[in-house]
């Protein structure tokens, strides 16, 4: 019994683990070197600006539809 229930388990734990690795070769898939930028102290009135970069690491087109800054 118990040796069924081992068997069961481990076949079980391959299966999913085929399948999630299935599931990660599809799609886009985005990577992002860092995910927030700290600008410090700025002064009023001058432009800080900061380059993200981001990449599609995917198999698919990566569509980026809205930007939420904090």
């Amino acid at each position: 019994m118990k040796r069924q229930l081992v068997s069961v388990l481990i076949i079980s734990m391959v299966a999913f683990t085929g399948i999630v690795s299935a599931q990660d070769n599809k799609g886009p898939k985005i990577e992002v070197k860092e995910l927030q930028h700290d600008f410090g102290k700025v002064a009023e009135g001058t432009v800080a600006s900061h380059i993200f970069e981001i990449r599609n690491a995917g198999n698919e087109t990566l569509i980026i539809e809205r930007i939420v800054p904090s």
